[in-house]
């Protein structure tokens, strides 16, 4: 994530990486966010959200009544409504001026809803907020033209690049197993799919359009690490060159 800004944690009630979350938390935000049934898991870890957000159709009744009474401040929305919960969470982030936000319990689950939580990378990219969503298994995050990030491995791990939603034009890739160097990818090719972490940092670049970064195997991930570290704009990447395809 980026160095400056307000930085904010969501949570949901999808599955969840406590390690990670606790790691998170332990690090320090600006603003907790506990969406409907993510509410739960932050009380049952110890923590009181600063706001809660939501239809409360996943948030047992007993939770809401507690945190209103601690002094939490609420959002209650009709379970029949245009947008999801997490949509608009993320339009409090907007208006309160966020720009980077870690957001557990959105990948996983249904399917409906993770493929539209990945869509609402790309929105709140354009509206200038970055974004990373931590499941149980998976990480996800989305890098556009001029953009660099390193992922931090660990054992077991693997990571997949994806197009999205248009093609990814100079991609490079050092420091991992498959490695690129202004590669093309467009909308649709599987070439991205399961690189493998070495011992260093994993260093991603490209030069337009945008890709999703997508760490895998988080269940072996140790508590304690950050998965991504966004670097600043120019700084130079080391590239190579080898050969490509890992399936």
């Amino acid at each position: 994530m980026r160095g400056t800004g307000k930085k904010a944690i969501l949570v949901g009630g999808g599955p969840v990486h406590t390690g990670l979350l606790r790691t998170a938390l332990m690090a320090g935000y600006d603003l907790l966010l506990a969406v409907d049934g993510g509410g739960k898991l932050l009380v049952d870890l110890g923590y009181q959200p600063q706001l809660l957000l939501g239809d409360f159709d996943s948030l047992p009744r007993s939770y809401e009544k507690d945190l209103r009474a601690k002094g939490v401040q609420v959002l209650g929305y009709q379970v029949e409504k245009d947008w999801t919960d997490l949509e608009l969470a993320f339009g409090q982030l907007i208006a309160q001026d966020y720009r980077e936000a870690l957001v557990f319990g959105a990948l996983g689950g249904r399917l409906d809803h993770t493929l539209a939580n990945i869509a609402l990378l790309y929105r709140m990219k354009q509206a200038g907020m970055d974004l990373v969503l931590i499941g149980d298994e998976q990480a996800v995050t989305l890098l556009t033209g001029q953009e660099k990030l390193r992922i931090i491995p660990f054992p077991h791990g693997h990571f997949s690049l994806l197009p999205y939603p248009m093609t990814a034009r100079g991609v490079s890739i050092s420091g991992a197993k498959y490695t690129l160097d202004k590669a093309t990818l467009e909308l649709g090719t599987t070439r991205g799919i399961h690189n493998e972490f070495l011992r260093k940092p994993v260093a991603i670049g490209l030069d337009s359009g945008s890709l999703l970064i997508i760490v895998e195997g988080l269940r072996h991930c140790p508590e304690g690490t950050a998965l991504f570290q966004r670097l600043p704009r120019g700084e130079k990447q080391e590239t190579a060159v080898s050969p490509r395809n890992s399936n």
